[in-house]
């Protein structure tokens, strides 16, 4: 039992450190452009100001581009199709894809993390006291309990 511990959170946490890796790569090079170029050509094809925050969380404070309103939402992706022009459509609907490949990746990234995050400390948690209490149990104390 301790030995196929042991193997198994050697293979489970190589692969999703590989894993991980991989997809941060490709988040970076690939995901972090879909969603900048596409959420920003998909913005301007619905008629949404340029805007540039500075700062994060609560310190957050807008340099270009008219405030927020107190109804607007962060992830809007809604579309009024009636008063787009053709030639806006045809860019919302290509800048909106890249925009929805890009998140996907983040949003994929995000869910290896949170795996790696829970087979590196966890999981090598558990088994660290899985072989220790197997350990205590047939090597100290071989006869307890007595009867």
């Amino acid at each position: 039992g301790t030995v196929f511990a042991l193997a198994t959170t050697f293979i489970l946490v190589g692969s999703t450190k590989i894993l991980t890796v991989i997809f941060t790569y490709a988040d970076f090079l690939v995901g972090a452009p879909l969603r900048l170029f596409g959420g920003f050509a998909f913005d301007r094809a619905r008629g949404k100001p340029v805007t540039l925050d500075i700062g994060f969380g609560p310190f957050k404070t807008r340099v270009i581009g008219p405030k927020d309103e107190v109804g607007d939402q962060k992830d809007d992706w809604s579309v009024d199709i009636t008063d787009t022009a053709p030639t806006n459509l045809a860019v919302i609907v290509v800048s909106g894809g890249a925009k929805a490949v890009g998140s996907g990746i983040k949003l994929l990234r995000d869910i290896l993390d949170a795996i790696d995050l829970f087979v590196g400390k966890s999981l090598i948690l558990w088994m660290t006291a899985y072989i220790g209490f197997k350990f205590l149990h047939f090597k100290v104390f071989p006869d307890f309990p007595p009867f």
